[in-house]
């Protein structure tokens, strides 16, 4: 059986769950759902770099998948139903396959996917908005359909337009020095979709085609690109005032709008029981913010809700054992809870990777 890339990336998120989750963890997390669960997950699995990249993967596909590399014993079912490993006799094949055809380095699902979507939208209508008008020509059919896409690319056009001539000139300055620099990133997969004066872009299928990739494995590296593209902006924003105001204003650590609600009354000394009154949330609800706050923020203390003596214990354990199944842990720790578990993996996960 050969491997598809799609195949591939299940197996690789598979192999990181360790049986520790079910696949449909794995549908959750490349569905970007924005679950405490689904984001934990993907922390403590080191499996960020996935989350939402492939929102258009169902359920029935999943496990079709899942299906085939099981009857072609890649994987192995554990005890629990829908708990998948890789088997041992393939695990060095998977990772020479992942050598030949390895996940993407830029690739950060967790960090620039919802904002590559929309520059990508933004981009891709603004280079042939402005090829069009360096042509005085208006009658085109706009490559991009959301109002929302529309609306601010008009904007952005308005608010320049006694620069047009030498517009085109500075975006196509400014994407040569984003694109240039890094020899891992190549332009051409970005630079052949992207439509200009009487030229279409090629669409997914036909640039898969051109590059004789799957289309899986080129979608992901079309998203590594865009990906690239939008962190080096956003760290950079002076060197490229254009493409800088195609991004979205950047969220302050990525948290849910929820979730800053819960921490700015965290900081102001609210408990847990008058955030929980205040807000009319549950209990669960308001923890799930603070592992979430653990999980983002790099300097947020978890000691007071876990004392010192009891995280010490869970990772132990959780070394010890080289699993972070909540379930074990807290019958091997005593007088703790999930919360308490959850807090500890979610601000030491990187450490006690297995």
């Amino acid at each position: 059986m050969e491997l598809t890339f799609l195949q591939m990336l299940i197996l690789y998120c598979l192999q990181k769950l360790k049986g520790e989750r079910t696949i449909y963890s794995i549908f959750h997390l490349l569905h970007g759902k924005k679950s405490s669960q689904t984001i934990q997950d993907a922390y403590l699995f080191q499996l960020t770099p996935l989350f939402n990249t492939f929102p258009h993967l169902s359920r029935q596909e999943l496990e079709h998948l899942v299906s085939d590399l099981f009857t072609n014993k890649w994987i192995q079912a554990t005890t629990s139903n829908q708990h998948y490993i890789v088997t041992n006799e393939r695990e060095k094949e998977l990772s020479h396959l992942l050598q030949e055809r390895p996940i993407p380095s830029y690739l950060n699902g967790m960090k620039y996917q919802s904002q590559s979507v929309l520059f990508w939208e933004r981009l891709s209508l603004l280079i042939q908005v402005i090829s069009y008008l360096q042509q005085r020509d208006s009658k085109y059919i706009p490559i991009q359909k959301r109002p929302e896409t529309l609306l601010a690319v008009r904007t952005f056009i308005q608010q320049n337009k006694n620069n047009r001539k030498s517009l085109g000139n500075r975006l196509y300055s400014e994407l040569v020095s984003c694109l240039d620099e890094e020899p891992e990133i190549d332009p051409n997969l970005f630079v052949i979709r992207l439509s200009g004066y009487r030229s279409i872009g090629l669409t997914l299928e036909q640039a898969a085609q051109k590059f004789d990739l799957e289309i899986t494995q080129y979608y992901y590296e079309f998203l590594n690109v865009l990906h690239y593209m939008v962190g080096k902006i956003e760290n950079k924003p002076k060197e490229f005032p254009i493409l800088s105001t195609l991004l979205e204003p950047k969220q302050s650590e990525l948290l849910t709008h929820s979730t800053e609600k819960t921490y700015s009354l965290l900081n102001q000394g609210y408990s847990i029981s008058d955030i929980m009154a205040f807000r009319q949330l549950k209990r669960g609800t308001i923890e799930d913010h603070i592992v979430e706050l653990a999980l983002k923020i790099k300097d947020f203390s978890i000691d007071p809700y876990v004392n010192t003596d009891k995280q010490n214990e869970i990772i132990k354990v959780t070394k010890k054992s080289n699993t972070k199944q909540l379930r074990f842990i807290l019958n091997q720790v005593e007088d703790v809870t999930y919360f308490e578990i959850r807090l500890v993996l979610a601000k030491y996960g990187d450490q006690l990777s297995c």
